[in-house]
């Protein structure tokens, strides 16, 4: 093949991955989704009860007070009861150095928040209890978690769709409070921080594929979020081709599994993992034994090429110039191209079993990277939506074994031995044909190919090791079961030639 070729061949390969990429890893996330996110990770300080439980409740430095204009509805106020605001504030004021706004602030912004939730539901505000508003966190989750989304989802009939738009209102609101000083709210580069660092929380959200709504996720302190039903329309239409195609179908399958598996019960967001845990591995088997039996003749003939290599290692040696000799590179490539033809062997099936597979695989990792169940519940203690990195680099977490912080080593080492393994394995077993042969000597430019080949494989072997390590857990337990998957395919391939290579020998 011409060098002009294989450089065409490798630029159209990378679009035609860029694109792929794009399109199977589109955000299923609506504006309402990422509003439901973001109130789930800043939810406010305040935490409200009756009288006699705010009293109860109340500790050392808190603040307590009775919501206007509610009956018997009292709050008690501390950064601590939103750890992701907590850290944010923390941050701003020790390293970012930003004057940051009172806790009496954020207390007129919850109330705020709470009066306009209870608007949303066309309640009477003397008549609401507390109970209305927390909810029982299991049937009735309550007017807040239910209208609190509010907070960043613009309510305007023409930008409904814009994020942001309410919580400017808002805050303007709880600023014009006769209780607040001007050095008590927030100022414009506090809130130009707040707003970015809320931006990034959610510019990574893509979980949420879910062919049921819900609440699904683990966002601040392992708080569900509200997530809309996707249906196959809305894929088609507001995400992309590819995700239409592959993406929401491989998500629908894995939400049925899940359900399934729970006795067809909803899944819950901090449930065990178990039911999501085995619809990846049976989503997975069907996946790749799909496109192991699309790619069968190719696959074939690829293992009848590893088959070869004793011929071709034979071929090469009597050729061991033909790095620097252009008339033995020449009849090298003869002999080698005739040996394939005699075999029936095209050498670029490979490549085409790798372009169809590709695309698959990539929307497979789309849609569970994407899917809302996947971002719930936990085995052993490992979240599922957290990564194995998050988890490994908390120092903390080695202090504490209920962290799942040794789930997630176990799982990072498996991933990585499976993977080592099923790239490898093919290599080693050419090598282990490739004895035979030994004595002859090898040919120096065969010798630089296998070592290109070598390397490519240990960088690709790397990569996958590295986002399995920065993916989401569940992202891993795919890599670990398609690792598995690829060694079986491997050694079974080359049970069955060699077996017929020894039917043949017999003939």
């Amino acid at each position: 093949m011409k060098k002009g070729t294989k450089i065409g061949l490798g630029l159209a390969s990378l679009l035609l991955g860029a694109m792929v990429l794009t399109g199977c890893t589109n955000s299923f996330c609506s504006s309402k989704d990422k509003a439901h996110i973001l109130y789930a990770i800043d939810h406010g300080v305040c935490a409200y009860y009756t009288e006699e439980g705010a009293q109860q409740a109340k500790q050392e430095n808190d603040v307590v007070g009775q919501v206007e204009g509610l009956n018997n509805v009292w709050y008690v106020a501390r950064f601590s009861n939103c750890k992701s605001l907590q850290s944010l504030y923390t941050n701003a004021r020790d390293k970012q150095n930003l004057n940051v706004p009172s806790l009496n602030y954020y207390i007129e912004l919850d109330n705020v928040v709470l009066r306009h939730a209870i608007a949303a539901e066309n309640l009477d505000p003397s008549t609401v209890t507390v109970e209305q508003i927390i909810g029982d966190n299991k049937e009735d989750r309550g007017i807040l978690i239910r209208q609190g989304y509010l907070k960043y989802y613009g309510t305007n009939e023409k930008d409904s769709k814009k994020l942001w738009e309410n919580w400017v209102t808002y805050s303007n609101e709880a600023r014009m409070s006769e209780k607040l000083s001007v050095d008590e709210c927030p100022t414009t580069d506090f809130n130009n921080f707040y707003q970015t660092q809320m931006k990034n929380s959610i510019n990574g959200a893509r979980s949420c594929l879910a062919t049921k709504g819900g609440f699904y996720g683990n966002y601040g302190e392992g708080v569900a979020a509200e997530i809309e039903e996707k249906n196959w329309g809305y894929a088609w239409g507001k995400v992309g081709f590819l995700s239409g195609l592959l993406v929401y179908p491989i998500g629908w399958l894995i939400d049925t599994f899940a359900v399934g598996f729970n006795g067809g019960k909803q899944i819950a967001p901090t449930g065990n993992g178990v039911p999501q845990l085995l619809a990846i591995l049976f989503v997975t088997l069907i996946v790749r034994t799909v496109m192991l039996l699309a790619t069968f003749k190719q696959t074939t003939a690829s293992s009848k090429m590893q088959e070869l290599q004793p011929e071709i290692a034979k071929i090469q040696a009597k050729y061991p110039n033909s790095n620097s000799n252009q008339y033995e590179k020449q009849r090298m490539a003869q002999e080698t191209q005739a040996l394939y033809k005699k075999h029936k062997i095209n050498p670029f099936t490979s490549i085409l079993v790798m372009i169809v597979q590709f695309p698959v695989f990539i929307c497979v990792w789309g849609a569970m990277q994407g899917s809302a169940v996947l971002s719930s519940g936990t085995f052993l203690g490992l979240n599922l939506s957290q990564s194995i990195s998050s988890v490994m680099t908390n120092w903390s977490n080695w202090k504490n074994p209920a962290s799942g912080v040794w789930t997630a080593l176990g799982l990072f080492l498996l991933m990585s031995a499976a993977q080592t393994v099923a790239m490898l394995l093919p290599q080693w077993l050419a090598k282990a044909k490739k004895k035979k042969v030994a004595k002859l000597g090898r040919n120096p430019a065969q010798k630089e190919a296998d070592s290109r080949t070598k390397w490519f494989t240990y960088i690709m072997l790397a990569v996958i090791i590295f986002m399995g390590f920065s993916l989401v857990s569940a992202l891993g337990v795919y890599w670990f079961v398609g690792a598995l998957f690829s060694i079986g395919q491997t050694l079974v391939t080359h049970f069955i030639m060699n077996r017929k290579k020894g039917v043949k020998k017999s003939k």
